[in-house]
């Protein structure tokens, strides 16, 4: 401190001119040297932050060169010169790649598995050196011999056993991991060159590998560890382009597996292939679930996060469907059961330990949709229509829990979907019908109740349900009560709705209690007169004449209270 300050050289000096300082000039000396050493401590703390981002930029070495592997073609040069550099490089890589399998498949045919050998790794060897060749004067040339190179290695490692009529190498476990000690060397260099591409064709020629060995443990175990690897250098490295393409690749080698060995898992509904093929497959899509603690920063953006999630979904619900189409209804109960306990389970994980928002709720929403399944594969039509229907206002409590306006959308909608199935197929049972209008009712309440904490800023969610209690309530009371009683319920509504409409000053409740008059009337004098005794009709008559009575007394004493304001 007392280096740094411009008027003193030394202690000594500071001592004797500190005796001749006023107060006031010892508190501005006082004041000035504060502010430089703030000044310097928010140096230092500058420092330190930009420290921590060169440290961790070096750390999450996250793109490749882009001399090597991020060619860009430039703007200004012609398309001619483009094509002639980057697309005739890689027309002529390709040629390169059939006339060396083609003399490789030659003296393999001709009884010299020997010398196709000696021409594979000579083939190989040729390849590496002149990507090494070419690496000062033709980068993206050198660039593609490099990935060449790698492709022949294992497509000569592979034909040692694989799809060959005189393998050299007879036994299919020491090849299977002679292939993949390949790619491990070819993913040791990925990540020693921070390569991203290089990464991805090694993970590529992983599940392509564990396609072949045609055999199921073989092949999700290769296919798991592989999931592992990209969901890993995901984390450490932030390379979500290839953990998407791998994604995508591996689900589609799921679907092409399940068709090809699709007698063998669905021999039995019993048979324990049936079911290790689910546990591999729910295994995989957890651990791509994984992505959603990381972060998202400017190399990996949230969007990354999310197509992750959104295609793991996806791919895995399409699986499940080839599984359970088919099969005994009773089987796939088990697995919709596992389904919905992981995936809520882990939402509510999600809700404390992710930053990403959205997790929480589509996993919620998956766990409930899997419910879902369960209890109609396990009631049927029409009767789980019942349990279905308070599930969704279970889900509707839950949304508030999770502070999601995408699941209280979403389930709004679902619940409308089921109604609209359940009048087209069934609506016969009392139970259903008057549960519809229940949970409508308690719904927009709730709704409306805690609307600030869902972020809901309009009433668009709570009209649906409110137009769902007036036309479910009406169809209940018309399919519940016998006729005579049916304008007589329909006008205890009304009066309700008007009750409503008092208690909790709410003018939608009125509008409601009005159109159900107004529908009441419509079957009064349209269906009573025409059907009904006599007694229930003077009945209907009465009540509806005290109803309208009573409501248009309240207008009158509203619009005289309103006058009376104004006066």
């Amino acid at each position: 401190m007392f280096i740094i300050h411009p008027y003193l050289k030394s202690l000594e000096e500071f001592n004797m001119n500190a005796n001749d300082l006023s107060n006031e000039e010892f508190e501005r000396i006082q004041k000035r040297l504060d502010s430089i050493e703030e000044r310097i401590t928010q140096l230092e703390l500058k420092k330190e932050h930009y420290k921590n981002s060169r440290d961790l930029r070096h750390s999450e070495a996250v793109e490749d060169n882009p001399e090597v592997f991020d060619v860009k073609l430039p703007s200004g040069v012609p398309f001619e010169s483009n094509l002639g550099e980057y697309g005739l490089a890689w027309l002529g890589t390709i040629v390169l790649f059939f006339a060396i399998t083609f003399l490789w498949q030659y003296f393999n045919n001709v009884g010299m598995p020997i010398i196709s050998l000696f021409v594979g790794v000579v083939s190989v060897a040729g390849v590496f050196l002149m990507s090494h060749y070419f690496k000062i004067r033709f980068t993206y040339l050198s660039y593609i011999f490099n990935l060449l190179g790698y492709i022949i290695l294992y497509y000569i490692i592979l034909r040692l056993h694989y799809y060959n009529n005189k393998p050299i190498v007879t036994n299919q476990m020491f090849a299977t991991i002679l292939i993949l000690g390949v790619i491990v060397v070819q993913l040791y260099f990925a990540i020693k060159k921070h390569s991203q591409v290089l990464a991805g064709l090694a993970c590529t020629l992983a599940i392509i590998t564990a396609f072949v060995c045609n055999n199921i443990h073989a092949f999700f175990l290769i296919s798991i560890v592989t999931t592992c690897l990209v969901v890993f250098t995901f984390w450490k490295y932030s390379w979500w382009k290839s953990l998407i393409f791998i994604l995508s690749f591996s689900y589609l080698i799921f679907i092409i597996w399940l068709l090809k060995n699709n007698t063998t898992i669905n021999k039995s509904p019993d048979d324990i292939v049936y079911y290790l093929t689910f546990i591999y497959f729910s295994i995989t899509t957890a651990i791509y679930s994984l992505v959603v603690f990381k972060k998202p920063n400017e190399i990996n953006p949230e969007s990354s996060i999310l197509l992750t999630i959104l295609l793991a979904g996806i791919a895995y619900s399409v699986l499940l469907l080839f599984l359970v189409v088919g099969h005994n209804p009773s089987v796939f109960i088990s697995f919709f059961i596992a389904i919905s306990i992981y995936s809520i389970a882990y939402s509510v994980i999600l809700k404390y330990y992710s930053s990403w928002k959205y997790s929480p709720a589509l996993y919620a929403l998956y766990g409930f949709v899997a419910i879902s399944i369960a209890v109609y594969d396990i009631f049927h039509f029409p009767d789980s229509f019942l349990l279905l229907t308070y599930q969704s206002f279970l889900v509707l409590v839950l949304a508030i829990w999770y502070r999601s306006h995408i699941i209280t959308l979403i389930n709004t909608f679902l619940l409308l979907i089921l109604i609209l199935i359940y009048y087209k197929t069934s609506g016969t049972l009392n139970s259903v019908n008057f549960s519809i209008p229940i949970v409508a009712f308690f719904s927009a309440r709730i709704i409306n109740w805690k609307k600030e904490r869902l972020n809901i800023k309009t009433d668009f969610i709570r009209n649906i349900y409110l137009f769902t209690l007036f036309f479910s309530l009406l169809f209940a009371t018309y399919k519940g009560f016998p006729e005579q009683y049916i304008t007589v319920s329909w006008l205890l509504i009304t009066g309700i709705y008007f009750g409503l409409s008092v208690i909790l000053k709410n003018i939608k409740y009125r509008w409601m209690a009005m159109a159900n008059l107004l529908v009441s009337a419509f079957h009064l004098f349209l269906i009573d007169l025409a059907k009904t005794d006599p007694v229930f009709r003077i009945l209907a008559f009465i009540i509806f004449a005290i109803v309208s009575i009573s409501i248009s007394t309240y207008y009158v004493k509203k619009i005289k209270d309103k006058n009376t304001e104004n006066k």
